[in-house]
């Protein structure tokens, strides 16, 4: 499904293919020869996202992000990976379920394992192989409780700007 979202059409290259159990919404461009596949979310509500050449987007992947995100030519992003950071180099591969969270940038020619996550404000350089997942426990910061609290203030209202676009459905009466 293809959406308009506060008059951004997403740019979709007629050599792309998005299929129509993925949902596209908003400020968003895909190039030439790229795939999205079912289930895939990419939702540029918050800021532009572009997906280059040759990329692929696989099943159930969620590309989203607080201000832009910039996925580059030849990625692979495999199945259920996350997408939340700022850029993804060219000729990168993102391991099935791995997680790219606020801010984090990947160069060039990169391999992100399945299921590792790649921690905020993190800058992978380029040639880079990237396995695990580093998130050490430790106490609840003031700033992360406010950033859990403007989470739910922004969705909610998000989800009154879309239902007053006309996306979405309503839940069944009765």
């Amino acid at each position: 499904m293809i959406r308009n979202l506060d008059g951004y059409t997403p740019k979709i290259h007629p050599t792309a293919f998005v299929s129509e159990a993925a949902y596209v919404v908003g400020n968003v461009e895909i190039g030439e020869n790229s795939s999205v596949w079912p289930g895939a979310v990419i939702r540029g509500d918050y800021g532009r996202i572009t997906v280059g050449k040759n990329t692929n987007i696989q099943d159930n992947c969620v590309l989203h992000a607080d201000d832009y995100l910039n996925v580059g030519d030849n990625v692979v992003v495999t199945h259920g990976a996350v997408l939340h950071c700022h850029r993804v180099g060219n000729n990168v591969m993102i391991g099935i379920n791995a997680v790219l969270l606020e801010n984090a940038e990947v160069g060039d020619n990169c391999v992100i394992g399945a299921g590792s996550v790649v921690l905020a404000d993190t800058v992978v350089p380029s040639e880079s192989v990237v396995i695990g997942v580093p998130g050490p426990a430790g106490p609840l910061k003031e700033e992360y409780r406010k950033r859990i609290e403007s989470g739910v203030t922004q969705y909610r209202e998000n989800a009154r700007r879309f239902k007053s676009a006309g996306l979405g459905t309503d839940p069944p009466q009765g």
